[in-house]
């Protein structure tokens, strides 16, 4: 690793009886006022180290976002790194059939209205402001074999299928809740209350029949979906459905700004279908078409493409080799999920270690990095943190476990550095409102690192992100964001050595 020998350390004497009693002591007594040098055995000295960390904020890019737990659309500028665009691309599927939604079982049916309704549970924003939306159909759906992500572009049909569609972030809607048992004339009742509660729900109108006042909103996609749906001829299948809607694209508006939805694929997404049926007796169950459900293994595939239009210095960053060194007055480095900021960690003086190991003992590492004050109300700060590899390019190191390729990261103590499959998670340690900070233990990996035992090339940097990139797992898609305190960022080490 090429880092430079520093002087710039913090020393402590701490007696050493144990691993364990180091670890509660980082005090200051001398190890010899105890006794520890017995007869016929070598003297110790123990010490930590706070090693300082240089930070700057690097771009990985694209990141993974197909079949993410969450999909996003919107458009937010943010005054620190510019503006972030998000835009949703998903397959379609018809939903389980009831006998009672079936437009064509009826003679004669009359669609009323088409609205899609998708399911959120996060805003990046402002959520006041109601959300402008554009839907477009896919030209050909999201197949098996592509690879899609933040940076793909698939192609749409020419024309939208609803164009500056609005719908409120705020709207409530009435739920019946139970409040106990009451006694009335002398029998136990249970008594309800009605209370409003948040519909977080966007709701985009496709269609409209005049009715009354309500003028007509016009759309000759859906009504022609609508005929091919109630055809008696030919039963409205999933091959059917694919072959007159491809897929379904949710994008922000030209005249949408200030805001980010993140739409949760385990609520029900889908576009209904309201129609009634003249002389019928009841209003029959919207016909449903869903999308970005992922509730099943055979789950319609969606994805988001998210572009970042950087502001200087950051816009330098479409360079992957280049990094941002943090400047006054913030001294301030990113890590954001979904765009890709990462936190660059170089850390001077490790290579002391390296030199001097002989009879070099690592008891503990502690990684901590503290987050600025009051910077999270916008986005809210990630849960937690990886630590990747990087080369002198900022490119993520790579090993090969039993012939398949890994990006490389720190992995847990205890656990095989040379390995892929238990990487360290550094915590997020929410204190009070003005500290919070991650902590990554990283004993293990330091004692590889200094030792020559990664099994590979030793890194130029680290680099602390928010999420593991690449999982087998469902990933997590959001816009959380943390901003680091670049200058207190420090490596603690608390060292053994024969003297």
């Amino acid at each position: 690793m090429n880092w430079p020998a520093s002087s710039a350390f913090r020393f402590a004497s701490v007696p050493l009886f144990s691993a364990v009693l180091l670890f509660a002591t980082a005090g200051c007594e001398d190890p010899n006022d105890l006794g520890v040098e017995l007869p016929g055995t070598a003297p110790i000295n123990t010490e930590y180290r706070d090693y300082p960390v240089t930070a700057s904020t690097v771009l990985q890019t694209p990141v993974e976002t197909l079949n993410s737990t969450h999909f996003l659309v919107g458009r937010l500028r943010d005054e620190k790194l510019g503006t972030t665009t998000a835009k949703a691309f998903l397959n379609l599927q018809i939903a389980s059939i009831g006998t009672d939604s079936l437009p064509n079982q009826y003679l004669n049916p009359i669609l009323d209205s088409v609205v899609v309704v998708a399911g959120f549970d996060q805003v990046y924003g402002s959520s006041a402001k109601p959300v402008s939306f554009d839907v477009y159909g896919l030209a050909s759906s999201l197949d098996e074999r592509s690879i899609f992500n933040s940076a793909t572009t698939v192609p749409l049909l020419p024309s939208p299928i609803g164009e500056k569609r609005l719908s409120s972030l705020s709207r409530t809607k009435l739920e019946v809740r139970a409040t106990g048992l009451k006694t009335k004339k002398d029998l136990a009742v249970d008594s309800t209350i009605t209370v409003p509660v948040p519909d977080r729900t966007v709701r985009l109108k496709l269609y409209r029949k005049a009715a009354g006042t309500l003028p007509e909103i016009p759309s000759a996609f859906v009504q022609n979906l609508f005929t091919a749906i109630k055809d008696k001829a030919t039963p409205f299948t999933q091959a059917k459905l694919n072959e007159a809607w491809k897929g379904i694209a949710l994008q922000p508006s030209d005249n949408h700004s200030g805001s980010v939805v993140g739409f949760n694929r385990a609520f029900e997404n889908r576009v209904l279908f309201y129609y009634h049926v003249v002389g019928g007796k009841k209003t029959p169950t919207p016909f449903s078409i869903t999308f970005g459900n992922n509730g099943s293994a055979n789950a319609p595939r969606a994805y988001t493409q998210i572009r970042s239009e950087l502001t200087a210095p950051f816009d330098q960053l479409t360079d992957g080799t280049k990094s941002v060194l943090p400047t006054a007055p913030d001294q301030a480095t990113y890590m954001q999920e979904g765009v890709g900021l990462g936190t660059k960690l170089e850390i001077p003086g490790l290579a002391e270690l390296i030199t001097n190991r002989q009879g070099l003992a690592i008891n503990r590492a502690e990684l901590i990095v503290p987050l600025k004050p009051e910077t999270n109300l916008v986005f809210q700060a990630p849960k937690q943190a990886v630590l990747y590899e990087l080369d002198a390019t900022n490119k993520i190191l790579q090993r090969t476990v039993n012939i398949s390729p890994f990006e490389r990261l720190v992995q847990s103590d205890g656990a095989n550095q040379q390995g892929a499959d238990a990487p360290a998670t550094a915590a997020f340690i929410d204190q009070s409102r003005t500290t919070k900070y991650y902590s990554l233990t990283m004993t293990s990996y330091l004692q590889s690192y200094v030792y020559d035992a990664l099994g590979g090339e030793r890194p130029a940097a680290l680099m602390l992100y928010p999420v593991v990139r690449y999982s087998p797992r469902s990933l997590g898609l959001t816009l959380n964001r943390a901003v680091l305190d670049a200058q207190n960022i420090k490596l603690r080490v608390y060292f053994s050595k024969l003297r």
